[in-house]
């Protein structure tokens, strides 16, 4: 039986075909990071030779077909963002944009520079069969001509209105406006307008300013021999998105969508000895509190503060609170912090009654696989709509960190812990996630292989990627008839004038012949 399992192993080794693949993820946030992981890790134990540009490497030395490039030093860019002030909803959609872009653009530029990312650009012997990339900002998309290659896109959660442009995927903006705008369900007449012009704007921002600025980035670090930045994006394969038409709104996708979700959800583990006695000992419930990794709980307004941690020190459960610095000012008895928790495990322990958080895609899913209940407090991006998300789906209460009290606050979490119907409905929804004939990263994965087998996925290129807007819209055909319509009304009218003259003129005769 041994003979037969090496023999087995050699020959299917023999038949399977080794690619160079090249993965792209440049967003030093781990709750995007964490998606991607085990792409590269699984793409890697197939025998593929991965070399991996990202800020969280695994650093694994079992993995031996895996370069990483560590990127970790973007970090400190996104601390210096101020992240939490740039985009919250004070500001308008134009300034928010503008603000992630900007940083997009600082942390793009850093890595480019980085002298290990000039190194693998400038090797002339590289080669690559795919490149994977974290579909958010198209001066990293110029790598996959640089090394000639297919590319496939990849989100850690949707896509803003032109990845789906890119795809020729449609985006009805009354149907399914962008990821930034907290809208979803029936849309009333204003957000209907918003939306539209939101999309109109968001292109023109995008297409006019964002692209050739960047087209000008990528000539500087990659080459100068490119083709057009917005013609290599769109020549993207596939599109990969973390979503799912559960906590997601139904949308028609065209074949070159590929859709995930619950990638970073791994198996259960162990909790530490400490966080397990304090769990374990805690019969009355606990309350998790984390607002995920890109908003920092020790960044809060004195007065956010304040607020949240009087509607804590009034609740009759213990607190796990995830706070980043050393001290927490006027800490209640019954809070306790860490720097870091192991969220996953933590909300999987049968004492936590409700999870506290920023309302992020990964966060929802973790508490969602877990069967816990939320309250969800957004800052910005798309944590306002996933949290409109949670409360549509009936299994969780929804704060806004502008206008809520400390009553509020502590109302909204007694009613979630206490309320069966909030921990019944998320069970329901977590069977609905887990019933999928493939799981999100056996989809990647398989996806990814059928791109490097047919070299691309040209055939499932959607026609709409190649037609100007006009067309599109149909706005010719829409001109066309109303020139002709114009044109047919006023022939019509001058002939009815010229009758109308005849006939006058007939009749003056008439009476003058009479007369």
């Amino acid at each position: 039986m041994y003979k037969l399992v090496l023999i087995f192993t050699f020959v299917y080794l023999q038949y399977v075909e080794c690619a160079k693949i090249l993965g792209v993820f440049i967003i030093p946030s781990i709750s995007h990071q964490c998606v991607f992981q085990p792409i590269w890790k699984e793409l890697s134990l197939r025998g593929h030779e991965v070399t991996v540009l990202t800020p969280n490497p695994l650093k694994d030395p079992t993995l031996v077909n895996l370069t990483e490039i560590d990127l970790e030093f973007t970090y400190e860019i996104l601390r210096k963002s101020n992240l939490q002030d740039s985009m919250t909803k004070e500001q308008s959609m134009l300034q928010i944009i503008n603000n992630m872009y900007k940083l997009l653009g600082d942390i793009a530029e850093a890595e480019l520079s980085h002298p290990p990312v000039q190194s693998l650009i400038k090797d002339k012997n590289k080669k690559f069969d795919v490149m994977l990339v974290e579909f958010l900002h198209p001066a990293m998309y110029a790598l996959s001509a640089r090394f000639n290659c297919p590319m496939i896109g990849i989100t850690s959660l949707g896509t803003f209105i032109v990845g789906h442009d890119a795809v020729g995927n449609p985006s009805h903006p009354g149907l399914n406006p962008d990821l930034l705008l907290p809208f979803m369900g029936s849309l009333g007449f204003f957000e209907r307008l918003y939306s539209m012009s939101f999309a109109i704007w968001y292109r023109l921002y995008y297409y006019y300013y964002i692209i050739p600025q960047q087209d000008k980035v990528a000539r500087k670090y990659i080459s100068e021999n490119l083709p057009y930045l917005g013609d290599i994006e769109r020549n993207v394969s596939m599109l990969f998105l973390n979503v799912n038409p559960i906590i997601h709104p139904i949308r028609p996708n065209v074949p070159a969508i590929v859709e995930l979700g619950k990638m970073h959800i791994q198996v259960k583990k162990p909790l530490p000895p400490d966080l397990q006695k304090e769990l374990d000992a805690s019969k009355e419930g606990v309350i998790y509190f984390s607002l995920g990794s890109n908003v920092r709980s020790a960044n809060m307004s004195e007065e956010l503060r304040e607020k949240v941690i009087g509607a804590l020190s009034e609740l009759p459960y213990k607190v796990f609170w995830k706070w980043e610095d050393d001290y927490l000012p006027n800490q209640p008895k019954n809070v306790i912090t860490r720097k870091w928790f192991p969220q996953q495990d933590v909300l999987n322990h049968r004492n936590i009654k409700v999870f506290l958080t920023q309302g992020g895609l990964q966060s929802m899913e973790e508490a969602i696989s877990s069967g816990v209940p939320l309250v969800g407090m957004p800052f910005f991006g798309d944590q306002p709509l996933n949290v409109m998300k949670m409360v549509h789906l009936g299994i969780a209460k929804g704060i806004d960190i502008q206008e809520f009290t400390k009553d509020e606050l502590k109302e909204a979490l007694i009613e979630v812990a206490e309320n069966p119907k909030y921990r019944n409905k998320v069970k329901e929804i977590s069977n609905l996630l887990s019933d999928v004939p493939m799981t999100g990263l056996e989809k990647a994965v398989w996806w990814t292989e059928y791109v490097i087998r047919h070299k691309g996925a040209r055939h499932l290129r959607s026609p709409a990627v190649d037609m100007s807007i006009y067309q599109y819209l149909f706005l010719d055909v829409i001109a066309f008839v109303l020139a002709v319509t114009v044109l047919s009304s006023f022939i019509l009218y001058k002939i009815t004038v010229f009758s109308f003259k005849l006939i006058r003129k007939s009749k003056t005769g008439a009476k003058q012949k009479t007369s």
